[in-house]
């Protein structure tokens, strides 16, 4: 069975194929304001075979599910991250979860970051090539502060499961953080400050 998120990309693509313009922000909000059970959202992406990779390549995007090393030290995290990987390591990899931004903010940073999209002969996105040091060398990315976090291979408890870069505008918006030790509305005022700060 197909998922939300593979549905509604699958309807963007027949009635709004622009990117991240106004007119598929408000699509979008339509849709979202549609859903129902959003609880149940993150298990069907999960269970979409297509999606399961064991191989994750830096400059895309993925869900998976995670339990920090440190989460009894952490005033919060996510459970169900949406993150673009910036750089490998041994044990795990840096990456933007998108998930502690405010949806609109996360619509904001993603427009941003297409300037260093990657794409195909057939014109189609593969990638965004971005790195930490573009990010951190100028305030047009402060965004990108409060979503850096450090993701261990040990302490992932699923798949990583892809997300299509014809698909991101619609993950982007989706309402299915998983936050635990604190609401969303507190997450989220917490990443406006610290962007208003930097």
């Amino acid at each position: 069975m197909k998922s939300q998120l593979t549905k509604i990309a699958e309807q963007k693509t027949e009635e709004k194929p622009e990117l991240l313009t106004r007119g598929s922000y408000r699509w979008m909000q339509d849709k979202i304001n549609e859903l129902k059970r959003l609880s149940n959202i993150a298990s069907s992406i999960s269970k979409e075979e297509s999606r399961n990779t064991t191989q994750y390549k830096i400059g895309q995007m993925y869900f998976f599910y995670y339990d920090p090393k440190t989460k009894a030290d952490l005033p919060y995290y996510d459970r169900f991250p949406l993150v673009i990987v910036l750089e490998k390591y041994p044990d795990g990899y840096l990456g933007l979860n998108l998930h502690y931004l405010p949806i609109k903010y996360r619509v904001t940073f993603l427009k941003k970051l297409m300037q260093y999209a990657v794409y195909s002969a057939e014109n189609e996105i593969k990638r965004v090539r971005v790195t930490y040091d573009i990010l951190n060398a100028t305030r047009r990315f402060k965004e990108f502060s409060p979503c850096l976090k450090r993701y261990l291979f040990s302490h992932i408890r699923s798949r990583l499961l892809e997300v299509k870069p014809n698909e991101w505008e619609v993950a982007t918006h989706l309402p299915i953080h998983q936050f635990k030790k604190a609401q969303p509305k507190e997450v989220w005022e917490d990443s406006v400050n610290e962007i208003k700060g930097s």
